[in-house]
C-alpha cells in the first residue's frame, strides 16, 4: 500500500470516529425546558458529564433560551445530541462577564446547588430525547 493510500485510510478512519460522538457512540437528540419555580430560566447554562468513561470525552452543553429551552451539544462541537447513557446534571444561571476575574462582582445565583453539584442524573435513552426537563 503506498503512503497517499494509507493517509486517505486514516482520514476516513479519523471522519468515521469524530462522526460517530464520544467513544464511537452515536449521538441522539437532548432537548429539553429549564424553568426555575415554575418559569422558563433564559440564558441558563445546562452542562451534562458522563458517569463512566473519560471526563473530557463526555461533557455536553447547552445555553437556555428565553422560553427555557436548550439542545445538547458536545463541548468541543460537532454534531448535536449526545450518546444515550447516564449523566451528572450541572445548572447555573450566573455566567462571569468577558474580562471578568476574581475580583469581579457577579449576581447571586438563582439556581439551587443541588443543580450546580452534579448530584442530579439523567439517564439519556438510545433514541434521544425531547423531554430532558428540569424543574427546579
Amino acid at each position: 500500500m503506498n503512503h497517499s493510500r494509507v493517509a486517505v485510510l486514516v482520514v476516513a478512519l479519523l471522519a468515521g470516529a469524530l462522526s460517530s460522538g464520544c467513544g464511537g457512540q452515536a449521538r441522539v437528540p437532548v432537548e429539553g425546558v429549564v424553568t426555575l419555580d415554575g418559569k422558563p430560566l433564559a440564558s441558563a447554562t445546562v452542562t451534562l458529564r458522563r458517569t463512566d468513561g473519560a471526563a473530557s470525552e463526555g461533557i455536553y452543553l447547552a445555553e437556555t433560551d428565553a422560553e427555557g429551552k436548550y439542545r445538547l451539544a458536545h463541548v468541543h462541537g460537532g454534531s448535536p445530541g449526545a450518546p444515550s447513557g447516564n449523566y451528572s446534571v450541572f445548572i447555573k444561571s450566573v455566567k462571569p462577564p468577558p474580562g471578568a476575574n476574581e475580583t469581579t462582582k457577579l449576581p447571586p445565583e438563582r439556581v439551587p446547588g443541588k443543580w450546580r453539584d452534579g448530584s442530579q442524573t439523567i439517564d439519556i435513552p438510545p433514541g434521544g430525547t425531547t423531554e430532558a426537563n428540569f424543574a427546579i
